[in-house]
């Protein structure tokens, strides 16, 4: 039957037993990126909205966030388009090794399989300075999956979010993951991702980051002056940005353009379309993601599900003075959970 005479015999239903049919709407506004709406309940028909600014926009179920397909610093800012959620994805995922053929203009389908990873496990820098698991040793949760179909990948594999956007409201598909830090000091958050539906690196491209109980988590851009973003809302406290402004080596600290709430940072790589390091915050305003360990000791990791389709390959926290060539390194070996 024509989607028209569904929708006609649905408000003819509707007017019946309601008094009346609502209409999808679709609205696009100006603004650097584009965003896809939360998903809504099984009843409910989903519109699509641009967002408008890099914050702000309202998703189709009506929690306000801002945009979730994000460009760095560098990027020009012009695009109104609106994207659309997609949570289907292409069939054939196949276990094994990293030669499987995969191809970034489909969707990648993920495996039945999870992660070996424990919420208790207890990962410890390494005398190198570097702390590194690979994404599929997390201990997965809901529509979190692990697969094999995109090529490149290191490790055994990599994990995708295969359930619906969640562009306003962090929280959904929880990850924890307990780390343990050999000394205080500040440390460098980095992955390794790609985007996993499509051709388009603004898309699929971010998830929701937290630490709960380090002494401060931030992003960080330029050197002695730096710049920083926080989430909301330590960000929203004037005595608070004041304080940081007030350290010698701040030249500026700020909310983190886009959206970010209850302490959950959006991060988002840049120009993902094939595996790279890549982890940002703050729409427009790329800033490197840091956290600050005020004493030895075990902290919390927490992932929330963002963008569907969003690729995760492996994760690294390393001490600030580590090069970023033995951070990224291929053959870093995995740190131990114990």
């Amino acid at each position: 039957m024509p989607s028209s005479s569904v929708r006609t015999l649905a408000c003819v239903l509707l007017a019946t037993v309601l008094g009346g049919c609502g209409s999808d709407s679709e609205d696009a506004g100006g603004g650097a990126s584009t965003e896809t709406g939360d998903a809504t309940g099984s009843s409910g028909s989903a519109g699509s909205n641009g967002s408008s600014g890099a914050s702000g926009s309202t998703s189709a179920s009506g929690s306000s966030g801002a945009s979730g397909s994000t460009t760095d610093s560098s990027s020009s800012g012009a695009s109104g388009s609106t994207g659309t959620s997609s949570t289907s994805g292409g069939s054939g995922s196949t276990s094994g090794s990293n030669s499987t053929a995969g191809s970034s203009s489909s969707a990648t389908s993920g495996s039945s399989s999870t992660g070996t990873g424990g919420g208790d496990c207890d990962d410890e820098v390494g005398d190198n300075g570097v702390l590194m698991f690979e994404a599929e040793s997390l201990p997965l949760v809901e529509d979190w999956q692990v697969s094999q179909t995109e090529p490149g990948y290191y490790g055994t594999g990599y994990i995708q979010w295969e359930g619906p956007s969640f562009n306003g409201r962090p929280g959904s598909g929880l990850i924890e993951r307990a780390l343990r830090f050999d000394q205080a000091g500040r440390y460098r958050v980095q992955w390794r991702t790609r985007i996993g539906l499509g051709t388009n690196a603004t898309e699929h491209n971010d998830i929701w980051l937290k630490f709960p109980d380090v002494a401060d988590y931030y992003g960080k851009a330029g050197d002695d002056p730096e710049t920083r973003r926080y989430p909301k809302p330590q960000c929203d406290d004037a005595a608070f940005i004041a304080g940081i402004e007030a350290l010698p080596q701040v030249s500026e600290a700020a909310c983190a353009a886009g959206s970010t709430s209850d302490g959950w940072l959006k991060v988002y790589s840049s120009g993902a379309t094939d595996w790279r390091w890549s982890a940002r915050t703050s729409d427009n305003d790329a800033h490197d993601i840091y956290i600050e360990v005020a004493e030895p000791g075990v902290y919390t990791l927490q992932f929330s599900a963002r963008a569907d389709f969003m690729l995760l390959d492996r994760v690294v926290i390393h001490r600030e003075s580590v090069p970023e060539s033995t951070a990224q390194a291929e053959d870093q070996p995995e740190t131990p959970c114990e």
